[in-house]
């Protein structure tokens, strides 16, 4: 009698172990018509009536993490400014993050600081006022310049030229540099899949 007590007991401390983990995980739960995101948190669901913002909110924090965990006097304004532009112009958001760090280490080094031209991404002979309208000038040359006749960021980590053949970098090992910290970004975060959700929110509404 003691020995199968003994066995209930048992089970009944697993299938309390089991929903306990399952309780403390949390996760996205998108519906077939992707319109409801519903999270499970603690013992608490939650539902978000807004996807998109749910997950721009989502990549600002993958973004943030990752930087100031390698560039802590990284500018506030720096994280949410580049993923809020990726989303808004479909630019690769890991691409973005992959070429001002290897420009500038998120703005604290170089051109990029605030004490100099704010110049995240090495733009030549650019002063900004701000990051955001450093960022936004960036993404509009590359949208004009680069990002045309159907080429894509992965075109440029290959070859980073315009068009006619204009460079972007001198540096020979430009696009190798820019490929290694774009794959490193992609191993520490979730930001592709993130972006990629997103994207597919954004075309089915």
């Amino acid at each position: 009698m003691m020995r199968n007590k003994t066995k209930t007991i048992s089970a009944y401390v697993l299938v309390c172990a089991l929903l306990s983990s399952f309780l403390a995980f949390t996760t996205p739960i998108f519906t077939q018509d992707e319109i409801t995101v519903t999270t499970i948190k603690g013992d608490s669901i939650e539902v978000i009536t807004n996807p998109r913002e749910y997950i721009k909110n989502e990549l600002i924090l993958e973004a943030e993490n990752y930087i100031y965990s390698r560039f802590p006097r990284t500018h506030n304004a720096i994280p949410t400014s580049i993923v809020e532009h990726g989303l808004e112009h479909g630019i690769d958001i890991m691409f973005m993050m992959a070429q001002t760090q290897i420009e500038t280490n998120f703005g604290t080094l170089g051109a990029g600081r605030e004490t100099s031209r704010r110049s995240l991404f090495g733009v030549a002979s650019r002063k900004y006022k701000t990051y955001n309208e450093a960022i936004a000038d960036y993404v509009s040359i590359l949208k004009k310049f680069y990002l045309t006749k159907g080429r894509t960021e992965q075109h440029l980590m290959r070859k980073y030229t315009t068009s006619r053949g204009g460079r972007y970098a001198e540096n020979p090992n430009y696009e190798a540099e820019l490929r290694g910290a774009y794959a490193f970004i992609d191993k520490k975060t979730n930001i592709k899949q993130l972006q990629h959700k997103y994207k597919n929110i954004k075309e089915e509404e």
